[in-house]
């Protein structure tokens, strides 16, 4: 059993992370679009060019960083990436600095360099939990203070962008990153050396000269990672399909500042309801908890589809986004059990930076995927925003009930 500042100590990174997250997926394509005037088809075609540079930093990342372990702790790559990309999001978020031609081209470099900067911090991190212990409880555990710590975060940035909202110039994003730069840089320290790797990988993956070609076969072979990746697909387009429509929501209603009012409810949402659905995954089970929580977003994706105003809005993103947070806290719970089960298919202790960057790269996936969905909205407002957050839903669903992801370790991993 771990020690309770153990586990917060690793929590307080997914704090700093979340700041950042929270401002690509809640804020960024609206600052593009409505700040910067970028058109929202050019917008999304930079989310979907920081994807791809993700799918590559990512890979990359992991299977260095399983190649370098012992000898580089995981906590050092989370004390360097994490700080520099609340430094970047600070690039992002200012007036650009170049004519309004050259716009688009300043917004896809500074997103670029922001992606590969969170991959550098957040794999590693995410790859902490199946290196600190062995123990399932205590997975469980790490997943749900993870996602209170995640919260706050999500929480703070809401708040600092609420306080100076953005005007015309965009001044309440450009003010607002620096402020989060400064709270969040410190809690990547306090991850990086406030907790313990225990189980170390053993040298048969240190000696791989095809480690890369060994992600994608494991890939091939593995139906636990395959069950991983398809439910982080559905589940993450449905849960970012909705945040990131979330301004654009009340936006069309003419009500742009109840907008920034909702985007604290992610964070509030988790903050209070991650207690509740870890309780009951340990009650029902997470896959159960998976099925509730998706079969909760559809209903409520599909009440806000019968009507409009403000009122009926605020009622349906917000049981969309509890929901929403119930499928996080689960899919990310299940990863170190997908962890033991390629491990123990390959003989080996040395796939965990792999994993995480195969579930990170198909969650980022999902993200610039809703983008794409939400562009065609935006390009087509007959469309109701809401309808495509019901259909990403449906697919959760579906996914939950008949491509289930495992959800115990077989074999408890020795240090």
């Amino acid at each position: 059993m771990l020690r309770r500042r153990e586990v917060w100590s690793y929590a307080a990174g997914d704090f700093g992370f979340n700041t950042v997250w929270q401002s690509i997926e809640l804020y960024l394509l609206f600052y593009y679009v409505r700040q910067l005037g970028i058109a929202p088809e050019v917008a999304s075609l930079i989310f979907l060019a920081g994807a791809a540079a993700d799918w590559l930093m990512d890979v990359f990342v992991g299977v260095t960083a399983d190649r370098l372990a012992p000898r580089v702790r995981l906590g050092a790559w989370v004390a360097i990436g994490g700080p520099l990309s609340v430094l970047i999001l600070c690039a992002a978020l200012v007036p650009p600095p170049v004519n309004g031609g050259y716009v688009p081209y300043y917004a896809l470099a500074t997103y670029l360099a922001l992606r590969c900067a969170y991959g550098i911090g957040n794999i590693p991190y995410g790859a902490l939990t199946a290196r600190i212990s062995a123990d399932p409880q205590d997975h469980l555990r790490l997943t749900g203070a993870r996602m209170q710590a995640a919260a706050l975060g999500g929480l703070v940035a809401a708040l600092v962008y609420a306080v100076l909202p953005a005007g015309d110039a965009g001044g309440g994003f450009s003010l607002g990153a620096p402020v989060l730069a400064g709270i969040a840089a410190p809690t990547f320290f306090l991850t990086a050396f406030g907790t313990r790797e225990r189980i170390k990988p053993a040298a048969a993956a240190l000696r791989s000269d095809r480690a890369l070609l060994a992600m994608f076969g494991l890939l091939a072979r593995s139906s636990a990672l395959r069950r991983l990746i398809a439910t982080i697909l559905a589940v993450g387009l449905a849960v970012s399909l909705l945040n990131v429509s979330l301004l654009f929501v009340f936006d069309r209603l003419g009500a742009r500042r109840w907008g920034y009012y909702a985007a604290l409810l992610p964070a509030l949402s988790l903050l209070v309801t991650t207690p509740l659905w870890t309780h009951l995954a340990t009650r029902i089970g997470q896959g159960a908890t998976l099925r509730y929580a998706a079969m909760l977003m559809l209903g409520a994706a599909l009440f806000g589809c019968f009507g409009g105003g403000v009122v009926m809005a605020l009622v349906s993103v917000t049981g969309a986004i509890v929901a929403g947070q119930g499928l996080s806290v689960m899919f990310w719970s299940l990863v170190p059990a997908t962890v033991s089960a390629c491990e123990q298919d390959a003989a080996v202790v040395g796939y965990a930076g792999r994993v995480y960057a195969a579930a990170t790269i198909a969650r980022k996936l999902a993200q610039a995927l809703s983008t794409q969905a939400l562009a065609l909205a935006l390009v087509f407002p007959a469309l109701p925003s809401l309808g495509g957050i019901a259909i990403a839903a449906l697919l959760a669903v579906l996914c939950a009930f008949f491509y289930r992801p495992i959800e115990e370790m077989r074999r408890s991993l020795a240090p």
